[in-house]
């Protein structure tokens, strides 16, 4: 066991290997290298792009519950009682569309 070496072993086993094993050793390094420096990449511009806020502030969010219902839920104070949006009913939005488009 003194003489055995690591290195003439595997330079060893390479050289008797078939040819498009030899292939697949010149081949799978570089392609994982290059696969994960493209993985880094994408993470960090994705990573800068999710960074960027924006300038205002949070005025609403919409939470649907496991009724499927939809709520606006304002993040602003309310001003002399008034509610900050004004949901119309569907039945009305119709009929206003209509009358603006002309029937």
């Amino acid at each position: 066991m003194d003489n055995y070496n690591f290195w003439s072993n595997l330079l060893d086993t390479f050289q008797s290997s078939p040819d498009w094993i030899k292939a697949l050793w010149l081949i799978v390094p570089p392609a994982f290298v290059l696969g994960l420096v493209a993985l880094t990449l994408r993470f960090r511009i994705e990573s800068r792009k999710v960074e960027r806020r924006f300038d205002g502030e949070l005025v609403y969010s919409i939470h649907r519950d496991a009724g499927n219902q939809l709520h606006v839920i304002s993040h602003i104070p309310l001003a002399e009682g008034r509610t900050p949006l004004l949901l119309l009913n569907p039945a009305d939005t119709t009929e206003t569309v209509r009358d603006l488009i002309g029937k």
